[in-house]
């Protein structure tokens, strides 16, 4: 399991408060907070020390290119805009399943594990808080000055479309996604209406692009394992291309090394997970759509062993949801040990309310809570379920408190 520590970064001051300070990032680990607390910093922070750890793996880049000039900062935590989050005492330490980064002292430092036989080589797609923007905008892809992610997320937004073999039905709104490859227009198709997604509403514009890029990198990881697809830039086509004329040309290795060589070749540059961080989930949803899409990331993260999904959320729904999925587990578990006769029956009544595809176990899931003071908390659980004693549901509680506090008033009127 990967673990990062963090201090002294953007609004982030003190970190993770527990045992040693590094927090683990689980299958599903999700963080809450207020604005400017942090969460999509240290998400952005995951994505790019997963991404590099990567690139290293892969030999794209080398330990002494990514520690010299300061790269760190400048090139690739700029990326992600967060070069100015950078303070003199900032420590950042990762430890991944092939190498460990830290980052103290204004310097970079990357050193390989010695075990590497569990990793999985991960497709890490960051999908940004302005998605929607891509939505009602024709060619974003033209204008200038866009955040760096969303450029990425534009291309697979691009390629999912064009991936689509025919008309998609979305799981919100009964409505289904049309992609005109002639037109290059993108459609949403109701019961008698045809609209264009930048004319459909808000909620369409920031989770069709989210849904169909979960959906199609999910299923590209699968197709990658029978190598029907590759994704590889032409910068990479060519490493890779250099790299097995090495070996082949290689007179001391026989032909079984030369084998060994190229399959172990072969898995450094093929995905084998899918590794999801999505900013806003809830982002223009009705609470309902929430649970549906929560639901379908979680459904795509238990496809492939190895897949990951990080959220950052200022919904408390999407938490009660998740504790639905946790105690759902718990349920499916126990109707398994059940006799036939009375197995269908409950599993029946249960798939109504909760799918099992997307059902996880309480030690896969965590909630982190961001706090104003530059804190992160772990959120209590009970018998595996998040708390409800967190910043979303306690803001909830205020507001009822409040209105509590007006009848009062209204009594003495």
């Amino acid at each position: 399991m990967n673990k990062i520590k963090v201090k002294n970064f953007g609004p982030i001051k003190n970190g993770f408060n527990e045992g040693d300070g590094f927090m683990p990032i689980h299958k599903v680990t999700i963080f809450i907070g207020n604005q400017g607390t942090g969460k999509s910093s240290i998400a952005k922070l995951i994505s790019t020390l997963m991404w590099l750890e990567k690139m290293l793996y892969r030999g794209e880049v080398t330990e002494r290119y990514v520690t010299s000039y300061n790269r760190f900062v400048n090139l690739y935590c700029d990326y992600q805009n967060l070069k100015n989050y950078f303070l003199p005492d900032t420590e950042i330490e990762y430890e991944g399943k092939v190498y460990n980064i830290t980052y103290k002292e204004g310097k970079l430092n990357v050193v390989a594990r010695n075990n590497i036989s569990d990793y999985i080589v991960p497709k890490i797609m960051y999908v940004p808080a302005e998605r929607n923007f891509l939505s009602a905008v024709r060619q974003p892809e033209k204008l200038r000055g866009l955040p760096k992610s969303l450029y990425t997320f534009l291309e697979e937004v691009e390629r999912s479309q064009q991936e689509l073999m025919s008309d998609l039905t979305l799981p919100i709104g009964n409505v289904k996604f049309e992609f005109d490859k002639l037109n290059k227009t993108s459609n949403i198709i109701g019961d008698g209406y045809k609209l264009k997604l930048s004319e459909a509403s808000s909620g369409f514009q920031s989770f069709v692009p989210l849904f169909l890029v979960s959906r199609n990198l999910t299923k590209a990881i699968d197709k990658e394992k029978d190598n029907s697809r590759n994704e590889l830039s032409s910068e990479e086509q060519k490493r890779l291309k250099s790299e097995i004329e090495k070996i082949l040309s290689n007179k001391r290795l026989s032909d079984e090394l030369k084998q060994a060589a190229l399959e172990l070749l072969s898995s450094k540059y093929r995905n084998g997970c899918f590794v999801n961080i999505v900013e806003e989930i809830e982002q223009n949803l009705f609470p309902e759509s929430q649970k549906i899409i929560l639901y379908k990331l979680l459904e795509f993260a238990n496809f492939t062993n190895g897949n990951q999904l990080i959220l950052t959320t200022h919904s408390p729904y999407v938490i009660n949801y998740l504790t639905l999925i946790i105690k759902g587990n718990s349920l499916f578990q126990k109707i398994m040990n059940l006799p036939n006769s009375s197995k269908n029956i409950l599993k029946d009544r249960l798939e109504k309310i909760i799918p099992e595809s997307a059902c996880i176990p309480p030690n896969d899931a965590t909630v982190y809570e961001l706090t104003q003071e530059g804190e992160i908390k772990k959120l209590p659980d009970y018998e595996g379920l998040p708390s409800d004693e967190n910043y979303l549901n306690n803001s909830l509680a205020a507001t009822n408190q409040s209105f509590c506090d007006l009848l009062e008033i209204e009594e003495l009127l």
